[in-house]
């Protein structure tokens, strides 16, 4: 692949922290079926803390069980208490109707400080969307999880399960913003 052409892709896919904030008020955290994902969100409670974590509560074939629950267990199994993990309820066909769900949800509520957490390549999907639903007053930021696969800004491009999952953005992102505009 072209070098600019996969930086461009990579641009439009990854995003760093921002640190706007720490100790978020609500962590929308969309761990699939990526139980090691949940030892960053670990080490996040440990250095920040934060109020509230929500998790999906949708089911995942690859575990078998919905992810909420899943998560729920492993998340307190390894200290953050059960009282603070709590389900994103709504029936949702996808991660964009998840996050819409979420965020809808979150703007009955007094959370201003959101953090978005999931997989590298998930960010910008993730915060494009939350931010079309987002309250004027929230602040959203992102947490980046590495999973198994490794992959990152600088990698990607190296495999053909990286070039899927980065191509596999923009049509979501398209899709998005295909619905988003027929709503008016």
């Amino acid at each position: 692949m072209n070098e600019q052409f996969t930086r461009l892709l990579a641009e439009h896919t990854f995003k760093g922290r921002e640190y706007s904030f720490t100790h978020a008020d609500v962590v929308l955290y969309h761990p699939g079926h990526y139980m090691e994902l949940n030892e960053q969100i670990v080490a996040l409670y440990q250095q920040e803390g934060f109020e509230k974590i929500m998790i999906p509560k949708v089911f995942n074939k690859f575990l078998g069980e919905e992810e909420y629950a899943y998560h729920k267990e492993l998340l307190s199994e390894m200290g953050i208490p059960e009282e603070i993990i709590l389900p994103i309820e709504g029936e949702a066909a996808s991660a964009n109707e998840i996050i819409e769900h979420a965020m809808s949800h979150l703007a009955e509520t007094s959370a201003k400080k959101v953090l978005l957490a999931g997989k590298t390549f998930f960010m910008k999907r993730f915060l494009l969307i939350a931010t079309a639903f987002a309250k004027e007053d929230m602040v959203l930021d992102v947490l980046p999880l590495v999973d198994k696969r490794g992959l990152n800004k600088e990698n990607w491009h190296e495999t053909e399960q990286g070039k899927k999952r980065v191509f596999h953005e923009f049509q979501m992102i398209a899709q998005f913003l295909s619905k988003y505009q027929s709503k008016g």
